[in-house]
Protein backbone atom coordinates (compact mmCIF):
# COMPACT_ATOMS: atom_id res chain seq x y z
CA UNK A 1 0.00 0.00 0.00
CA UNK A 2 2.73 2.70 0.88
CA UNK A 3 4.80 1.64 -2.08
CA UNK A 4 1.73 2.45 -4.27
CA UNK A 5 1.28 5.69 -2.47
CA UNK A 6 4.62 6.50 -3.28
CA UNK A 7 4.62 5.65 -6.70
CA UNK A 8 1.35 7.97 -7.22
CA UNK A 9 3.20 10.78 -5.21
CA UNK A 10 6.20 10.38 -7.84
CA UNK A 11 4.16 10.31 -10.47
CA UNK A 12 2.37 12.96 -9.60
CA UNK A 13 5.37 15.11 -8.93
CA UNK A 14 6.67 14.55 -12.23
CA UNK A 15 3.50 14.92 -14.13
CA UNK A 16 3.45 18.79 -12.42
CA UNK A 17 6.77 20.04 -13.27
CA UNK A 18 7.10 18.52 -17.09
CA UNK A 19 3.36 20.59 -17.52
CA UNK A 20 4.62 23.79 -15.72
CA UNK A 21 7.70 23.21 -18.24
CA UNK A 22 6.03 22.49 -21.43
CA UNK A 23 3.46 25.37 -20.25
CA UNK A 24 6.21 27.83 -19.86
CA UNK A 25 7.26 27.37 -23.07
CA UNK A 26 3.97 27.81 -25.19
CA UNK A 27 2.84 30.76 -23.25
CA UNK A 28 6.49 32.84 -22.37
CA UNK A 29 9.09 30.96 -24.83
CA UNK A 30 7.60 30.99 -27.98
CA UNK A 31 5.81 34.44 -27.62
CA UNK A 32 9.02 35.95 -26.96
CA UNK A 33 10.62 34.37 -30.11
CA UNK A 34 8.17 35.44 -32.36
CA UNK A 35 8.39 39.60 -30.95
CA UNK A 36 12.36 39.36 -31.19
CA UNK A 37 12.01 37.74 -34.99
CA UNK A 38 9.04 39.67 -36.06
CA UNK A 39 11.40 43.55 -35.28
CA UNK A 40 14.10 41.77 -35.70
CA UNK A 41 13.48 40.14 -39.25
CA UNK A 42 10.78 41.70 -40.43
CA UNK A 43 11.46 42.56 -43.74
CA UNK A 44 12.67 39.19 -44.68
CA UNK A 45 9.37 38.10 -42.93
CA UNK A 46 7.29 39.14 -45.37
CA UNK A 47 9.29 39.14 -48.36
CA UNK A 48 9.26 34.94 -48.01
CA UNK A 49 5.65 35.32 -46.85
CA UNK A 50 4.61 37.09 -50.14
CA UNK A 51 6.64 34.57 -51.99
CA UNK A 52 5.10 31.42 -50.86
CA UNK A 53 1.90 32.95 -51.69
CA UNK A 54 3.11 33.46 -55.36
CA UNK A 55 4.06 29.53 -55.39
CA UNK A 56 1.11 28.68 -54.39
CA UNK A 57 -0.47 31.07 -57.16
CA UNK A 58 1.32 29.66 -59.45
CA UNK A 59 0.76 26.05 -58.80
CA UNK A 60 -2.71 26.93 -58.74
CA UNK A 61 -2.10 28.18 -62.15
CA UNK A 62 0.25 25.27 -63.95
CA UNK A 63 -2.72 22.84 -62.32
CA UNK A 64 -5.15 23.77 -63.97
CA UNK A 65 -3.36 24.60 -67.29
CA UNK A 66 -2.27 20.78 -67.25
CA UNK A 67 -5.76 19.60 -66.72
CA UNK A 68 -7.28 21.94 -69.32
CA UNK A 69 -4.11 20.36 -71.92
CA UNK A 70 -4.97 16.82 -70.74
CA UNK A 71 -9.19 17.22 -71.47
CA UNK A 72 -9.82 20.51 -73.50
CA UNK A 73 -6.80 21.29 -75.73
CA UNK A 74 -7.77 24.17 -77.67
CA UNK A 75 -8.77 25.67 -74.51
CA UNK A 76 -5.69 26.50 -73.12
CA UNK A 77 -4.30 29.83 -74.24
CA UNK A 78 -7.78 31.69 -73.39
CA UNK A 79 -7.28 30.10 -69.47
CA UNK A 80 -3.79 31.04 -69.40
CA UNK A 81 -4.69 34.91 -70.58
CA UNK A 82 -7.74 34.38 -67.90
CA UNK A 83 -5.85 32.95 -65.19
CA UNK A 84 -3.24 35.62 -65.06
CA UNK A 85 -5.86 38.41 -65.07
CA UNK A 86 -7.65 36.93 -61.95
CA UNK A 87 -4.04 36.96 -60.43
CA UNK A 88 -3.29 40.27 -61.26
CA UNK A 89 -6.24 41.38 -60.10
CA UNK A 90 -6.26 39.46 -56.88
CA UNK A 91 -9.22 37.04 -57.67
CA UNK A 92 -7.37 33.96 -58.48
CA UNK A 93 -8.72 31.38 -56.58
CA UNK A 94 -12.46 32.18 -57.49
CA UNK A 95 -11.46 30.46 -60.44
CA UNK A 96 -14.03 27.71 -60.93
CA UNK A 97 -13.39 25.11 -63.51
CA UNK A 98 -16.36 23.62 -65.80
CA UNK A 99 -17.77 20.75 -64.82
CA UNK A 100 -16.76 17.38 -66.83
CA UNK A 101 -19.38 15.49 -68.50
CA UNK A 102 -19.71 12.03 -66.98
CA UNK A 103 -18.94 9.09 -68.80
CA UNK A 104 -21.66 7.10 -70.32
CA UNK A 105 -21.82 3.53 -68.45
CA UNK A 106 -21.93 0.72 -70.18
CA UNK A 107 -25.17 -0.44 -72.22
CA UNK A 108 -24.50 -4.30 -71.06
CA UNK A 109 -23.98 -4.10 -67.61
CA UNK A 110 -27.45 -4.74 -66.80
CA UNK A 111 -27.71 -7.57 -68.53
CA UNK A 112 -24.26 -8.63 -67.01
CA UNK A 113 -25.92 -8.18 -63.11
CA UNK A 114 -28.21 -10.35 -64.31
CA UNK A 115 -26.14 -13.36 -65.73
CA UNK A 116 -24.49 -12.63 -62.23
CA UNK A 117 -27.66 -13.01 -60.01
CA UNK A 118 -28.73 -16.64 -61.76
CA UNK A 119 -24.67 -17.45 -61.19
CA UNK A 120 -25.55 -16.24 -57.63
CA UNK A 121 -28.54 -18.44 -57.09
CA UNK A 122 -26.76 -21.42 -58.61
CA UNK A 123 -24.25 -21.14 -55.77
CA UNK A 124 -26.50 -20.87 -53.17
CA UNK A 125 -28.11 -24.00 -54.02
CA UNK A 126 -24.38 -25.50 -54.18
CA UNK A 127 -23.17 -24.52 -50.89
CA UNK A 128 -26.43 -25.69 -49.17
CA UNK A 129 -26.06 -29.06 -50.31
CA UNK A 130 -22.10 -29.49 -49.66
CA UNK A 131 -22.43 -27.52 -46.65
CA UNK A 132 -25.12 -28.21 -44.99
CA UNK A 133 -23.23 -30.56 -42.72
CA UNK A 134 -21.14 -27.95 -41.14
CA UNK A 135 -23.98 -26.02 -40.58
CA UNK A 136 -25.10 -28.68 -37.45
CA UNK A 137 -21.41 -28.21 -36.24
CA UNK A 138 -21.84 -24.80 -35.80
CA UNK A 139 -24.73 -25.08 -32.72
CA UNK A 140 -22.27 -26.41 -30.59
CA UNK A 141 -20.04 -22.75 -30.47
CA UNK A 142 -23.09 -21.38 -29.87
CA UNK A 143 -23.15 -21.86 -25.87
CA UNK A 144 -20.26 -19.92 -25.90
CA UNK A 145 -20.96 -17.18 -28.06
CA UNK A 146 -24.00 -16.84 -25.72
CA UNK A 147 -21.63 -16.80 -22.37
CA UNK A 148 -19.20 -14.33 -24.26
CA UNK A 149 -22.47 -11.97 -25.25
CA UNK A 150 -23.69 -12.24 -21.42
CA UNK A 151 -20.54 -11.25 -20.54
CA UNK A 152 -19.82 -8.38 -22.87
CA UNK A 153 -23.27 -7.40 -22.01
CA UNK A 154 -22.93 -7.28 -17.89
CA UNK A 155 -19.38 -5.00 -18.94
CA UNK A 156 -21.44 -2.54 -20.44
CA UNK A 157 -23.52 -2.01 -17.83
CA UNK A 158 -21.32 -1.43 -15.03
CA UNK A 159 -19.74 0.97 -18.19
CA UNK A 160 -22.67 2.76 -18.56
CA UNK A 161 -22.91 3.26 -14.43
CA UNK A 162 -19.62 4.14 -14.11
CA UNK A 163 -20.01 7.27 -17.14
CA UNK A 164 -23.47 8.42 -15.47
CA UNK A 165 -21.65 8.64 -12.14
CA UNK A 166 -18.24 10.11 -13.66
CA UNK A 167 -20.77 12.43 -15.58
CA UNK A 168 -22.57 13.79 -12.55
CA UNK A 169 -19.76 14.34 -10.52
CA UNK A 170 -17.90 16.65 -13.65
CA UNK A 171 -21.06 18.35 -14.36
CA UNK A 172 -20.47 22.10 -13.32
CA UNK A 173 -22.97 21.87 -10.41
CA UNK A 174 -21.34 19.43 -8.41
CA UNK A 175 -17.86 19.45 -9.43
CA UNK A 176 -15.64 22.25 -7.97
CA UNK A 177 -12.58 21.64 -9.78
CA UNK A 178 -11.21 24.60 -12.49
CA UNK A 179 -13.06 24.78 -15.86
CA UNK A 180 -9.91 23.92 -18.18
CA UNK A 181 -9.14 20.55 -15.46
CA UNK A 182 -13.01 19.59 -15.94
CA UNK A 183 -13.67 19.94 -19.57
CA UNK A 184 -10.32 17.63 -20.22
CA UNK A 185 -11.26 14.91 -17.51
CA UNK A 186 -14.94 15.35 -19.29
CA UNK A 187 -13.39 14.81 -22.97
CA UNK A 188 -11.57 11.80 -21.33
CA UNK A 189 -14.31 10.19 -20.22
CA UNK A 190 -16.72 10.95 -23.30
CA UNK A 191 -13.41 9.33 -25.18
CA UNK A 192 -13.33 6.05 -23.15
CA UNK A 193 -17.28 5.75 -23.28
CA UNK A 194 -17.15 6.06 -26.91
CA UNK A 195 -14.70 3.28 -27.01
CA UNK A 196 -15.94 0.71 -23.89
CA UNK A 197 -12.64 1.22 -22.00
CA UNK A 198 -13.73 0.63 -18.30
CA UNK A 199 -10.60 0.79 -17.39
CA UNK A 200 -9.89 4.35 -18.68
CA UNK A 201 -13.26 5.27 -16.81
CA UNK A 202 -12.08 3.94 -13.21
CA UNK A 203 -8.82 5.59 -13.81
CA UNK A 204 -10.55 9.14 -13.99
CA UNK A 205 -12.94 8.13 -11.29
CA UNK A 206 -9.79 7.31 -8.77
CA UNK A 207 -8.60 10.75 -10.11
CA UNK A 208 -11.85 12.46 -8.91
CA UNK A 209 -11.66 10.17 -5.37
CA UNK A 210 -7.89 11.82 -5.03
CA UNK A 211 -9.15 15.45 -5.57
CA UNK A 212 -12.26 14.94 -2.99
CA UNK A 213 -10.18 12.77 -0.21
CA UNK A 214 -6.68 13.81 -1.25
CA UNK A 215 -3.65 11.51 -1.80
CA UNK A 216 -3.01 8.87 0.92
CA UNK A 217 -3.65 5.07 1.92
CA UNK A 218 -7.62 5.94 2.50
CA UNK A 219 -7.97 5.87 -1.61
CA UNK A 220 -7.42 1.77 -0.95
CA UNK A 221 -5.00 -0.31 -3.07
CA UNK A 222 -7.17 -0.52 -5.98
CA UNK A 223 -7.58 3.28 -6.43
CA UNK A 224 -4.23 4.00 -5.68
CA UNK A 225 -3.11 1.42 -9.00
CA UNK A 226 -5.73 2.96 -10.87
CA UNK A 227 -4.65 6.62 -10.25
CA UNK A 228 -0.61 5.58 -11.12
CA UNK A 229 -2.14 4.07 -14.27
CA UNK A 230 -3.52 7.99 -15.17
CA UNK A 231 -0.49 9.49 -14.37
CA UNK A 232 1.45 7.29 -16.41
CA UNK A 233 -1.07 7.06 -19.19
CA UNK A 234 -0.65 11.68 -19.25
CA UNK A 235 2.92 11.59 -18.32
CA UNK A 236 4.30 9.62 -21.45
CA UNK A 237 2.48 12.02 -24.19
CA UNK A 238 3.77 14.86 -21.94
CA UNK A 239 7.50 13.26 -21.81
CA UNK A 240 7.34 13.28 -25.69
CA UNK A 241 5.70 16.73 -26.49
CA UNK A 242 9.10 18.35 -24.10
CA UNK A 243 10.97 16.02 -25.78
CA UNK A 244 9.98 17.67 -28.79
CA UNK A 245 10.01 21.06 -27.45
CA UNK A 246 13.61 20.91 -26.08
CA UNK A 247 14.75 20.45 -29.95
CA UNK A 248 13.00 23.55 -30.87
CA UNK A 249 14.87 26.89 -31.37
CA UNK A 250 12.62 28.76 -29.53
CA UNK A 251 12.93 26.75 -26.24
CA UNK A 252 13.92 28.93 -22.83
CA UNK A 253 14.35 31.86 -25.06
CA UNK A 254 12.53 33.95 -22.75
CA UNK A 255 15.04 33.25 -20.06
CA UNK A 256 18.91 33.29 -22.46
CA UNK A 257 17.47 35.75 -25.46
CA UNK A 258 19.00 35.59 -28.63
CA UNK A 259 22.39 34.77 -29.45
CA UNK A 260 25.27 35.46 -32.27
CA UNK A 261 24.61 31.91 -33.36
CA UNK A 262 21.15 32.12 -34.25
CA UNK A 263 20.67 35.55 -34.84
CA UNK A 264 23.23 33.79 -37.70
CA UNK A 265 21.27 30.86 -38.62
CA UNK A 266 17.59 32.36 -38.52
CA UNK A 267 19.17 35.28 -41.16
CA UNK A 268 20.83 32.76 -43.53
CA UNK A 269 17.45 30.39 -43.38
CA UNK A 270 15.42 33.19 -44.43
CA UNK A 271 17.42 34.64 -47.63
CA UNK A 272 18.16 31.15 -48.38
CA UNK A 273 14.56 30.75 -48.50
CA UNK A 274 13.87 33.80 -50.20
CA UNK A 275 16.31 32.52 -53.07
CA UNK A 276 14.72 29.24 -53.58
CA UNK A 277 11.20 30.76 -53.55
CA UNK A 278 12.00 33.22 -56.33
CA UNK A 279 13.91 29.53 -58.10
CA UNK A 280 10.19 27.94 -57.61
CA UNK A 281 8.42 30.74 -58.99
CA UNK A 282 10.74 31.00 -61.91
CA UNK A 283 10.22 27.65 -62.80
CA UNK A 284 6.20 27.26 -62.31
CA UNK A 285 5.70 30.33 -64.26
CA UNK A 286 8.01 28.79 -67.08
CA UNK A 287 6.00 25.70 -67.51
CA UNK A 288 2.88 27.25 -67.40
CA UNK A 289 4.23 29.19 -70.56
CA UNK A 290 5.86 26.38 -72.04
CA UNK A 291 2.36 24.64 -72.12
CA UNK A 292 0.77 27.47 -73.64
CA UNK A 293 3.13 27.83 -76.56
CA UNK A 294 3.35 24.09 -77.22
CA UNK A 295 -0.79 24.15 -77.61
CA UNK A 296 -0.26 27.38 -79.39
CA UNK A 297 2.49 25.87 -82.16
CA UNK A 298 -0.09 22.87 -82.29
CA UNK A 299 -2.80 24.60 -82.98
CA UNK A 300 -0.60 27.03 -85.48
CA UNK A 301 0.39 23.36 -87.14
CA UNK A 302 -3.46 22.52 -87.27
CA UNK A 303 -4.80 25.48 -89.04
CA UNK A 304 -1.95 25.12 -91.58
CA UNK A 305 -2.45 21.53 -92.29
CA UNK A 306 -5.77 21.86 -92.78
CA UNK A 307 -5.36 25.05 -94.82
CA UNK A 308 -3.39 22.34 -97.43
CA UNK A 309 -6.06 19.73 -97.47
CA UNK A 310 -8.79 22.50 -98.52
CA UNK A 311 -6.51 23.71 -101.28
CA UNK A 312 -5.87 20.07 -102.06
CA UNK A 313 -9.16 19.15 -102.93
CA UNK A 314 -10.05 22.83 -104.38
CA UNK A 315 -7.47 21.56 -106.75
CA UNK A 316 -8.82 17.89 -107.65
CA UNK A 317 -12.17 19.49 -108.09
CA UNK A 318 -10.92 21.41 -110.76
CA UNK A 319 -8.62 18.82 -112.42
CA UNK A 320 -11.66 16.40 -112.73
CA UNK A 321 -13.74 19.28 -114.07
CA UNK A 322 -11.36 19.37 -117.05
CA UNK A 323 -10.00 23.01 -118.78
CA UNK A 324 -12.28 25.92 -120.55
CA UNK A 325 -9.74 26.07 -123.50
CA UNK A 326 -9.76 29.52 -123.61
CA UNK A 327 -13.97 29.97 -123.57
CA UNK A 328 -14.23 27.36 -127.01
CA UNK A 329 -16.01 23.94 -126.61
CA UNK A 330 -14.34 20.81 -126.13
CA UNK A 331 -14.63 19.04 -129.63
CA UNK A 332 -17.23 16.22 -129.97
CA UNK A 333 -16.36 12.71 -130.77
CA UNK A 334 -16.05 11.76 -134.59
CA UNK A 335 -18.55 8.86 -135.93
CA UNK A 336 -16.89 5.73 -137.95
CA UNK A 337 -18.58 7.15 -141.08
CA UNK A 338 -16.52 10.16 -140.63
CA UNK A 339 -13.14 8.35 -139.76
CA UNK A 340 -13.64 5.75 -143.26
CA UNK A 341 -14.36 8.94 -145.67
CA UNK A 342 -11.02 10.76 -144.06
CA UNK A 343 -8.85 7.99 -144.72
CA UNK A 344 -10.56 7.22 -148.28
CA UNK A 345 -9.81 11.12 -149.20
CA UNK A 346 -6.13 10.46 -147.60
CA UNK A 347 -5.90 7.63 -150.52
Amino acid sequence: MRKALSTCKRLRKELDKKQALLAHFEDEDRAAFQRWLNSTHGVLLTQVRELREEVSAHQFILHHLSHCAYYSFEDVPKLYQELFQLKKKGMLYSYVPPQSKPEAEDADEEDWDDVFDDDEDWSDDFYDQSYGEARSEQGQSEGAEQVASARKAANNVRLKSCYRQLAKRLHPDHSELEEAIREKRWHEIQEAYHNNDLEGLLRVEAVCDMDDEGLSVKLGLARLRDLAAYQKSHLLPIRDALRSAKKDIAFDFSNKGPTSQLEYEIAGGLKFESIDLKATVADLLRAAKAIRNEVEAELRESEIRAARAAQRQQRSKTTHSGPSHGGKQAAKPRSCAEVDAEQMTFF
